[in-house]
């Protein structure tokens, strides 16, 4: 049985949780390609929406150590190990649907490069995140000293990166690095509040801005503003829910995005 598990909501949203809590959901490889699996499931499924979470005390404490110290007279398998964590990670991030991580324990060295290939985060307050690589004379190696140079202040992200700190989640909301730091009781209700409120979204309009997004991250500033300018223009003449998303702010109602033009495969 793959250590993690997908539920696709009748609401459209899914849900992916590692399940490997007794080894603080460590990247095994098996939990690696649970993970690719459950990114492609529900792509398939056309979700606009996916909560990804952790089960037990850690979103994860990142490498396997069991079985990365099983590869070390072996380079090629090290080198190869690391990068499919890193590519799982990529997967997820450039994944067309909006990912919302769930942090309510520990997402340290791995588990914070995990969150970070995520495109929402709600903390709980008590949190506890932070690339720890450093603390043990190792280095990020699935996009950590990539990511979060580009989610902090550079100030911030070398702290983090080169001391090995861990901050809880207000510390981590009042930086930036993470949208959401509430009271650990209140973190499944405002998980619902968010994904709620993103699937009133068009999801072709979701889908889209992300794309925007992350074309904005690596463009020249001029060439993202014209992507930009051609991107809304074909969307508003050519897909239905920009003409409804106008149609309904004109006449002071709701929108209403059907299942005909939303492109969701349910």
């Amino acid at each position: 049985m793959t250590p993690v598990e997908v539920v696709l909501r009748d609401d459209g949203a899914a849900e992916i949780t590692l399940t490997r809590e007794r080894a603080l959901n460590a990247l095994s490889p098996d939990l690696l390609a649970g993970l690719a699996d459950a990114v492609a499931r529900v792509i398939a499924a056309g979700c606009p929406v996916a909560v990804v979470r952790g089960r037990g005390p850690a979103l994860s404490a990142g490498a396997d150590l069991p079985h990365l110290l099983g590869l070390l007279d072996d380079p090629a398998a090290v080198r190869d190990y690391i990068a499919s964590i890193g590519a799982v990670l990529d997967a997820l991030e450039a994944a067309p649907f909006v990912s919302l991580c769930v942090v309510d324990g520990y997402g340290v060295a791995g588990g914070c490069e995990l969150m970070l290939a995520c495109d929402l985060v709600v903390a709980s307050s008590d949190a506890r995140l932070g690339d720890r690589h450093m603390e043990y004379g190792l280095l990020p190696g699935a996009g950590g000293s990539v990511r979060l140079p580009r989610a902090l202040p550079a100030a911030l992200a070398r702290r983090l990166l080169y001391t090995g700190e861990i901050i809880d989640g207000d510390t981590a909301a009042a930086w930036g690095l993470v949208g959401w730091s509430v009271p650990p009781a209140e973190v499944e209700r405002t998980v619902a509040d968010v994904v709620g409120r993103l699937l009133r979204h068009a999801p072709t309009a979701l889908r889209t801005m992300k794309e925007l997004e992350a074309q904005a991250r690596v463009r020249p500033y001029r060439d993202a503003l014209a992507h930009e300018v051609e991107v809304a223009a074909d969307y508003i003449g050519r897909h239905p829910d920009g003409r409804e998303g106008l149609a309904a702010f004109r006449e002071k109602r709701a929108p209403r995005f059907g299942a005909a033009t939303s492109g969701v495969a349910r």
